[in-house]
């Protein structure tokens, strides 16, 4: 599909099969890898919901709560609800007061969830009171190459929020394993661009760490891997040799924690 809508738009005939991929992600001539569609089905919390939805150019559907009980859906053998637990409560020891808290605040509102319903309350109405980590039920989800590398450069970078590192590194190898071709020609937007638009972002790119986010292995300008910033761009900052298979192996070595949902 890429190499005949690629030729169609003139693509020299001596670049051929695999090369005319690479070159046009490389290069960003994205319009012939929107004929690629891609499906996954992906479950989440109600929280990381809308940053998923904020991908527009996707088709999505997933099982409505209007109609369907929370704790049940065409996922589940028998009727559960399930959570997500974000990482940060979940790294937590079991007996601690803030992990606890946080439970016990789930179990009021399933509680109080299963109560209205007891009392006739329409379901579109008591699911208001469910919590931000209930597990959303599946999402089938639609999306054409352009957009999904699109969403991975967006979202598999250290400030993105742990549970859509863990989607988006999960999504990473799928698309790998499916698409080998695109080895080293998916990644945060730093590694695509070899530039990276965090200019100025305290704790991620300049100043003390920040607390909450990974350090970046990109930003230091003395390693092979260091990828600057559009404002050191700017600025002439002198860049050494890329060690783009180096860059490529810590990538993914940290994508496969996200995945695992690990931090």
């Amino acid at each position: 599909e890429v190499l005949y809508s690629a030729v169609m738009s003139g693509v020299p005939p001596e670049i051929q099969g695999k090369d005319v991929f690479k070159m046009i992600v490389n290069n960003d001539y994205g319009s012939a890898l929107e004929h690629i569609i891609v499906k996954f089905d992906i479950k989440m919390s109600k929280g990381n919901a809308p940053e998923l939805l904020e991908h527009r150019i996707a088709s999505h559907t997933g099982y409505s709560t209007r109609y369907i009980k929370v704790s049940e859906g065409m996922d589940k053998e028998q009727p559960v609800y399930e959570i997500i637990m974000p990482w940060h409560f979940l790294r937590l020891e079991d007996d601690n007061p803030k992990k606890q808290r946080f439970l016990e605040s789930i179990s009021k509102a399933i509680n109080g969830y299963e109560k209205f319903l007891e009392e006739d309350m329409p379901r579109e109405s008591a699911r208001y009171v469910l919590p931000f980590c209930q597990a959303v039920g599946i999402y089938h989800f639609t999306i054409n190459l352009r957009s999904l590398l699109n969403l991975l450069s967006m979202r598999l970078c250290i400030r993105v929020s742990p549970e859509f590192r863990c989607l988006a590194s999960q999504l990473y190898f799928l698309l790998r394993e499916n698409l080998p071709t695109l080895k080293g020609l998916v990644g945060c937007r730093g590694f695509i661009k070899r530039a990276c638009p965090e200019s100025g972002v305290t704790g991620v790119r300049k100043g003390e760490q920040h607390k909450v986010y990974p350090a970046c292995f990109f930003k230091n300008p003395e390693v092979d891997i260091f990828i600057p910033t559009q404002e050191e761009l700017r600025k002439g900052i002198e860049i050494k040799r890329f060690n783009q298979e180096r860059a490529l192996e810590i990538q993914e070595n940290m994508f496969r924690k996200w995945a695992d949902w690990q931090g």
